[in-house]
Formats: C-alpha cells, structure tokens, sequence
C-alpha cells in the first residue's frame, strides 16, 4: 500500500485546479454536418495544456431527442483528446464526457488551499473537528463535461433532460439563440437531486485560473440564474466533495462538472 501511495504525494495541485470542458468545432451545425469535440483541460478556456489518456475515459456519448450512442474513435492529437459526431436530425445534441475516478493525496496546506478555492467549508471544518487538518488530503475525483449543439431548427427538450451523472449542470431554457444579454437559469443536480448553496461559475476566454467573471450559490431548487453580457463562447462550472465511504485509498470523492454553449452576438 506505501508503494502505491507514495507516487501520488508527488503529484501537483494544479491537477485540480484545472478545468476540463468539451469544446466543439461548431456548436451550431446543420443536420449532417461533422462536428469534432474537443476536450480540453487548462486554467485558460478553450486552451489545453494536456490531453486525457483514451484510457481514462469512463464515459462518452451523444444524446438526442431519440436517444443516445457511444462517440467512439476519440483519439490523442497534440494536447487535445479529439472526437468526431455527425448529428443526423435537427435538434438539441448533448455531448457528455466522464473520466474515471482518480486518486490524488496532497500536502495539508496544499489541500486546505483548494479547500478554500472552492468553496469548501464544511469538508475544511470536519477536517479540524477531527483533529486531520495537518493530515495528507487524500481524494478520489472525477471530470465531467457537456456540450450542447444546435443542429437546424433545434425545437426539442432534450438540453433540459438529465444524463444520470453524479454532478451535472441543466440549463431550463434552450442554449439555441442566446443572445448578449440573456440570461440563462440552470440546476445543479448531484446524484440526481437539486444541490443547495452549490458554487456555480461561469466564464469565457480571457480570464485564467479561478478568476471567474462569474460566481453564484444554488438555491434551495438547486438553481442559480447568469447573467450573458457578450457572445461568443461561455462555460458554466461546479463542484461537489464529500466523505468517502468504505475507500482504503481516499477520504474524500469529488467531482468537477462544467456546461459548454454558445452566446450570439
């Protein structure tokens, strides 16, 4: 167990700190038309500093108003894992990407400072209440990203539906012809329930790291409403962590979920 523990001491916060979106070529193609999803991971959207092993990937499909397939032949080129759709139909299609769980053990000060960065009070005040504030932080964490395309005339109410994952962000109204301007009012769900007081961010490119334009709490619906001040494209974005249960290797499972759309001018 020391052998396989040890490694993971040596990997970095910013593993965590980065966030990992699906960024399509076109987020409103018409029916037929190829679209590659690209998935990124940095602290600069739509950027990536590195691409995911094809191994890590626990779950890639394509939902539409008739249903859902596997997107498979993704692949690695440069820093991106890449796939290619061709949605056939006019309508909402929702590309859904989840890696595997994996285990990251950091440094005290290092975890209390992620702790912090997102929010997380009450796993900082359990760690103090226990007497483990000055213990390695030690936490199984998953990525999960969406993409929503606009196929045609996109009339269907497949973006409202949920995709059964642990954390997912569903916007209430159609992401097709947003406007500069708009609003969007979405729900955080965590294993398929509405999430209180959850941190919600929403950004664009230009600001880095976790300097989000954006940062509201969930209601009690597990809703929260962004205001779209320019066009082009936006990422949402929360997380979620709490104790671990019966895991010899983790304290702590999280999961980082992030909705990628498009805003017109």
């Amino acid at each position: 167990k020391v052998l396989r523990t040890l490694p993971l001491l040596l990997l970095p916060l910013t593993l965590l700190a980065h966030d990992t979106w699906l960024i399509p070529s076109a987020f409103a193609p018409k029916p037929g038309d190829a679209v590659r999803l690209r998935l990124a991971t940095s602290m600069a959207f739509p950027t990536s500093e590195g691409a995911a092993a094809p191994d890590r990937i626990a779950r890639f499909t394509l939902r539409t108003a008739s249903g859902s397939q596997a997107v498979t032949g993704y692949r690695v080129e440069e820093k991106f894992l890449l796939a290619d759709v061709t949605p056939a139909q006019p309508g909402h299609a929702i590309a859904v990407l989840e890696t595997k769980p994996r285990v990251l053990v950091m440094k005290p000060a290092e975890f209390a400072e992620y702790l912090k960065e997102e929010g997380a009070k009450e796993v900082l005040a359990a760690r103090a209440a226990s007497g483990n504030s000055e213990a390695p932080g030690r936490e199984r964490y998953r990525k999960i990203t969406k993409t929503i395309l606009c196929v045609g005339d996109a009339k269907d109410g497949a973006f409202a539906q949920p995709d059964n994952l642990w954390l997912e962000i569903i916007p209430e109204r159609s992401t097709c012809g947003l406007k500069a301007g708009d609003s969007i009012t979405v729900r955080v769900l965590f294993g398929g329930r509405p999430l209180a007081a959850a941190h919600l961010a929403a950004g664009y490119e230009g600001p880095t790291g976790h300097n989000y334009p954006v940062n509201v709490l969930t209601d009690a619906q597990g809703r929260a409403t962004v205001k779209l001040d320019r066009a082009g494209a936006w990422y949402l974005r929360t997380h979620r962590i709490i104790p671990s249960q019966n895991d010899s290797e983790a304290d702590w499972q999280s999961a980082f979920s992030t909705l990628t759309f498009e805003v017109h001018k």
